[in-house]
């Protein structure tokens, strides 16, 4: 590959520390790669003293590959065969795993345990563990101090669980810093000096756009006396809130609003009503805000109290959910970068890692946060760290990315720092390159808002060939709903529906003309600000047979086929969970009918379980087949389901195949370390949260439209790249009492003792300004991210209230009208001749086809051939383990957590049992005791054998150690009764055999041990028994 000067520089330059300041499609990567390369074969600088830091773990594996390649050409010397056999452990990873290895390299020294340094939280449980975390960190609070910080959250009509959400988005800003502890306590401290600069921001953005708006006036009409004198009124408005004179400000305003007359509608018959309305609404709006100076400037410690104990609250929330944490032995994510900081802040650690790393690399770096920066800072030589990134491409500010960090070193003057600009574009036409560069140059430099868009941001195009090719404008495809209602006579609402709907259909029609122009639909990718539209794009597409493939990040849990086969597993093995067994009888797995269950089920006796009452029905036949298969490996059980009533053959579709094929692909890599019960647990846990996407059922080369957001096209690129514009950008978290940030700190909305007046202080009001602020520049740089994506053809598609809406030209007043990227693109295109872009305004209201559900040939289901081990519950002890490796859960499995309850029950409580008090102890243990589980454990005061034992000298959980055939064995019987002429070993059993024999098959090796080794210390007969909940009776072993 030839490089250009720019990045031959970048690739040889040494003995300095190199910013590369990337433009989209600028050959970053290769780049950074090719550095790579020559760092290890030109350089002979090992892989393993090379730090290389990606964002994402497909671009560490694309490092490592491209690496890989480049070795495998070289002649097969000992120092290429070394390298090769470094690679796979190589540190060319993300953040989090260099983090990671730090965490295991010197977990003694936090200290935590290796098995934590090694164990990480599913998100599911980590969500669980911070819910309990919050409420034993508000039981340590003053219970007067958590009633007024409940009292000031009711006042705003907040619930405890948003308190709880604000509690957790504290401590995440918190923790994104070196040190969160001292970032939460100082928040109690005196005012930041910056809120005082953003509170008059949010005054000087209003004044501003009431400006814009009378000089679009001004230019309609004649001057007129009064709207001069206005216009000088405001001029001075803004002049006293650059001066800091906020009385000033309010008087001069004031006299704006009763010096002058209001706005007309119609000045000598020219309309400007539309200007006129935009003008009062501002000006109502700072009036509204315009309190007396000492309500915003006198302190008041009216809420310090609560701004207090919510951040004591917060500590403590983490302090508990660290310790949960501990004692589960399991780290988080954010665990990972804390420790590693902490390890490498310790100065020995800190030298060993220095030393080790001759070179580092960090790609996308204007992704980093602040103890991220920290972290590269601890071990850093003075010269030997590469950075690479694209400020305009800084996306990720809710992982508190701080684009500032790299503007920092871009404009350091440090003699061993210099800064690459990488301007020429390799991936798009001249055409959208120009098309970037003049967008960019014009909505990223409005007055007001920081610039974030200066000269050595214009790209280039880096070949003749991208100028030699076709150039085609960016199209914006859009519909009016406005026109549409007058000329339908329809509610305006009902047009903006059915035009919002059927802009999917123009999409659709579109890329119909693009397969007949020969282009394939892997060509194609619609980008999306969310994953919310993208089902229904998907639904559209694939009503016109337009195979597409989306970033739906949910549906796996909910699939119809994935449900029957969780249902029927937790069925087999907990037949009384009435809700599970009833969803397998009605699946097509069982096939029972309603009518059926409900006969079968008359006059059934309360506390007595479904399956009891129906479990001798001929209808349970097929469910007696499959519980059968109980003890069988997880992988063979689950395709005996499949095969069952030819269920996956015949009774799925494409899609529901897909994702068994999922299914029993995450079966087999869990079968060698959990139980069936165990794995079940665990996906009925995932399934609360839903949080897994559907299988793909498409190939990655297959020719399909891709339907992606505009975060996760990060680094990709496509011929033809549409984007569903929006033209109506809601403002988040805009009426939370509470605001936080990670510069200005936390912000209480006021609110009076009685509740009675809520308004927004001198904080909330900078707090606003600057998030508002803040977002609209992240939106911009997302919308980047999404037009630098195309290669060929770049195409808008939208539905808008009416094309006149945007006549008024880009401005500050418009970018604060929160119209979105489709008001951006109107504002500054929409009347202009401009040959970059072109508008297709579509009326047509598509008749869309009905989806088609398509049939797939049967394919034979695969077999698992991989070794496997049967994992059992051996003993009454051993089921009270956790066997889950690696996810960790507050909560054992369900039949784990029973079993364990009975035993300790039956050892704890006195005898004879009693109702109330084994629903107390249930409660202690967290656990919601059925009528079932009642009726079986109190079955145990009935039986006569127990009755006697229980008067005898008996000894529960006895435990025993003893030597056996040269080994030493040891474990617990659960009840051991010394009668006078023999002894009883008693074991409970809550499995739902419904044999007797089928618990002595089961059971007798285990028995016989016990008899085994407790022949080895007593000389007495010994009897043993199995008490069966289940069955409510003693059996004996042979």
């Amino acid at each position: 590959m030839r490089f250009s000067p720019a990045q031959q520089k970048a690739i040889q330059i040494r003995d300095k520390n190199v910013l590369v300041f990337a433009s989209a499609g600028s050959g970053k990567t290769s780049v950074l790669v090719q550095r790579l390369c020559d760092l290890v074969l030109k350089d002979k600088i090992s892989i393993d003293s090379i730090l290389a830091m990606t964002f994402t773990k497909d671009a560490a594996n694309e490092m490592k590959t491209r690496l890989q390649i480049a070795l495998e050409n070289e002649e097969p010397t000992d120092y290429i065969k070394e390298q090769l056999a470094l690679l796979e452990t190589s540190s060319l990873c993300t953040i989090d795993s260099f983090c990671l290895s730090i965490v295991k390299n010197y977990y003694y020294r936090i200290p935590i345990s290796l098995k934590m340094a090694n164990t990480t939280l599913d998100p599911s449980l980590s969500y669980e563990l911070f819910q309990k975390a919050y409420e034993q960190a508000c039981a340590q609070i003053d219970p007067d101090a958590m009633a007024d910080l409940l009292h000031y959250f009711d006042g705003f009509g907040k619930k405890e669980d948003e308190i709880l959400q604000s509690i957790k988005k504290l401590i995440q800003t918190a923790w994104s810093k070196p040190d969160p502890e001292k970032w939460i306590q100082e928040l109690t401290q005196p005012e930041n000096p910056e809120i005082e600069t953003w509170f008059y921001q949010s005054f000087e953005t209003k004044i501003q756009s009431m400006l814009i708006v009378l000089e679009e006036i001004l230019e309609e009409i004649e001057e007129t006396e009064d709207l001069l004198l206005k216009q000088e009124d405001l001029s001075a408005c803004l002049e006293a809130l650059r001066d800091r004179d906020y009385a000033a400000f309010r008087q001069t305003f004031f006299h704006a609003i009763q010096g002058s007359p209001r706005l007309k509608n119609k000045y000598d018959e020219i309309d400007v009503k539309a200007l006129a309305e935009h003008f009062k609404k501002i000006e109502k709006q700072v009036a509204e805000m315009c309190f007396e100076e000492d309500v915003y400037f006198e302190t008041s410690d009216l809420l310090q109290k609560e701004k207090e104990t919510f951040c004591t609250l917060s500590l403590k929330t983490k302090a508990c959910f660290q310790a949960l944490k501990k004692a589960q032995e399991a780290l988080d994510f954010e665990d990972m970068e804390h420790f590693a900081y902490q390890l490498l802040c310790q100065k020995d650690i800190a030298e060993e890692v220095r030393q080790k790393y001759q070179m580092i690399l960090v790609d996308e770096f204007q992704d980093t946060n602040d103890l991220q920066e920290s972290i590269v800072a601890c071990f850093a030589r003075e010269n030997n760290v590469f950075r690479v990134g694209d400020i305009k491409q800084s996306i990720y500010g809710f992982r508190y990315a701080k684009p500032e960090i790299m503007a920092s070193h871009m404009h350091s003057r440090d003699a061993n720092s210099c800064t690459i600009v990488l301007d020429e574009n390799y991936r798009s036409s001249d055409a959208i390159i120009r098309f970037n560069n003049d967008f960019y140059q014009k909505i990223m430099n409005i007055e007001g808002v920081s610039e974030q868009f200066s000269t050595i941001d214009l790209a280039k195009s880096g070949t003749d060939r991208q100028k030699q090719e076709p150039q085609y404008p960016v199209r914006f495809l859009y519909s009016e709903y406005k026109p549409y209602a007058q000329e339908h006579d329809v509610e305006l609402l009902q047009a903006k529906s059915a035009l919002n709907q059927n802009r999917l259909d123009i999409l659709a029609q579109d890329i119909l003309k693009q397969k007949e122009n020969g282009n394939h639909f892997r060509d194609i990718c619609i980008l999306t600000r969310s994953h919310g539209p993208q089902q229904a794009i998907k639904d559209a597409l694939e009503a016109y047979d337009i195979p597409c493939l989306a970033e739906i990040d949910h549906g796996f849990y909910t699939n119809a086929a994935v449900l029957v086969i969780l249902s029927a597993l937790q069925a087999i093995l907990d037949p009384d969970d009435d809700i599970r067994l009833c969803a397998f009888l009605f699946s097509g797995l069982c096939q029972v009918s309603a009518d059926d269950l409900a006969q079968a089920t008359l006059h059934k006796e309360r506390g007595l379980s479904l399956y009891q009452k129906i479990k001798d029905c001929s209808f349970m036949q097929d469910y007696h087949e499959l519980a059968s298969y109980r003890n069988l490996p997880l992988c063979d059980l689950i395709r005996k389901l499949y095969a069952h009533r030819n269920f996956y053959q015949d009774q799925t579709s494409p899609q529901d195949k897909t994702n068994l094929d999922l299914f029993l692909r995450m079966a087999s890599e869990k079968e060698d370390t959990c139980s069936v019960e165990e794995f079940i647990r665990i996906h009925k846990q995932a399934s609360d949260f839903d949080a897994l996407a559907q299988a793909s059922p498409y190939s990655k080369h297959a020719d399909v439209v891709s339907i992606k957001t505009m975060h996760h096209s990060k680094g990709l690129q496509f011929p033809i790249v549409y984007i569903l514009s929006t033209h109506e950008d809601r403002e988040r978290d805009a009426s939370q009492p509470v605001l936080i940030d990670e510069k200005l700190g936390c912000s209480f909305a006021e609110i009076d003792s009685q509740h009675n007046l809520k308004y927004k202080g001198k904080s909330h009001l900078a707090f606003l300004a600057k998030k508002r602020q803040d977002e609209l520049e992240e939106e911009m740089r997302v919308f980047y991210v999404a037009t630098t994506r195309a290669e060929k053809e770049l195409i808008l598609v939208d539905a808008i209230s009416q094309a006149e809406d945007y006549a008024s030209p880009l401005s500050l007043y418009t970018l604060t009208q929160k119209e979105g990227p489709t008001g951006w693109f109107f504002h500054t295109y929409y009347g202009a001749q401009n040959p970059l872009v072109h508008f297709e305004k579509v009326q047509t209201l598509y008749e869309r086809p009905a989806a088609q559900k398509k049939s797939a040939p049967n394919q034979p289901i695969p077999i698992y051939t991989k070794p496997w081990t049967c994992v059992q519950d051996q003993t009454a002890s051993q089921a009270k383990q956790s066997r889950t490796w690696p996810s960790v859960d507050l909560h054992p499995s369900l039949g784990s957590v029973r079993g364990t309850l009975f035993h300790e029950m039956a050892a704890q409580l006195s005898y004879p049992y009693q109702e109330s008090k084994i629903k107390e102890f249930a409660q202690k243990k967290d656990y919601a005791l059925r009528e079932i589980d009642k009726t079986q454990f109190l079955s145990l005061n009935k039986d006569a054998r127990y009755q006697v034992w229980m008067k005898e000298p008996h000894e529960f959980e006895c435990s025993y150690i003893v030597q056996m055939d040269g080994s030493i064995v040891h474990g617990f019987m659960d009840l051991v009764v010394w009668e006078s002429d023999q002894i009883v070993i008693l074991d409970f059993k809550t499995d739902h055999f419904d044999q007797e024999q089928d618990f002595i098959t089961a059971y007798k090796g285990q028995l016989d041990t016990y008899e085994q080794a407790l022949s080895l210390m007593e000389d007495k007969p010994i009897q043993k028994w199995i008490y069966s909940f289940h069955l409510q009776k003693m059996i004996q072993i042979p």
